[in-house]
């Protein structure tokens, strides 16, 4: 014979414990994506919070490039009257677009300007950027410079493998910071 069917009674419990299994389910999966979102906050804290370890370290790096070539203003075996840290400056051109330059360092004299990019990690981004987005904009904000001889300098507390060489091949000069001091390697530097 047959199995014997379930009476409905029996049918409704089985389909009361099958709710409240996925009330449980949906509870569990609420609080998961609660955690998660916790955890995607913590994250994003996490985040933030070394991209400005990061910038402070730049900063960092920058007053010490600044304040080594502030000692005597040197640079590529040339005398400058002027230095300046952390410069910017925002121009109208005459299509109406708006350029705006920031500088870490600038050395100038009376023929020659030095412009220095400082990281806290130098890699080929900021190589690329210096020559292709810092100095033009330098030339297209700062007109009055143009028959000046400019020098190029990448500083920072370390360079990614083989970032040195380059700047130095390209005619830069890398300026390399060891606690205070500040070794500077310009012998290859050229006017741009």
């Amino acid at each position: 014979m047959g199995e014997k069917l379930p009476t409905f009674e029996e049918m409704m419990a089985g389909f009361a414990e099958i709710r409240a299994g996925f009330a449980e389910i949906r509870e569990m999966m609420a609080e998961n994506a609660k955690k998660s979102a916790e955890n995607d906050q913590k994250f994003a804290d996490m985040r933030e919070e070394l991209g400005n370890i990061g910038h402070n370290n730049g900063l960092v790096a920058e007053e010490i490039v600044y304040h080594s070539l502030n000692k005597n203003m040197t640079f590529a075996g040339i005398e400058f009257d002027s230095i300046d840290k952390g410069f910017t400056r925002e121009k109208k051109l005459p299509d109406g677009r708006k350029v705006k330059g920031e500088y870490d360092v600038i050395l100038k004299n009376g023929s020659a300007i030095a412009i220095i990019e400082v990281k806290h990690r130098v890699g080929q981004e900021a190589l690329d950027r210096l020559i292709t987005v810092q100095l033009p904009r330098f030339k297209q904000i700062f007109p009055e410079y143009k028959d000046f001889k400019m020098y190029l300098g990448l500083g920072g507390m370390s360079f990614e493998k083989g970032i040195a060489e380059k700047a130095r091949e390209q005619g830069i000069a890398t300026l390399t910071l060891s606690g205070d001091a500040v070794e500077i390697n310009d012998a290859n530097v050229k006017a741009w």
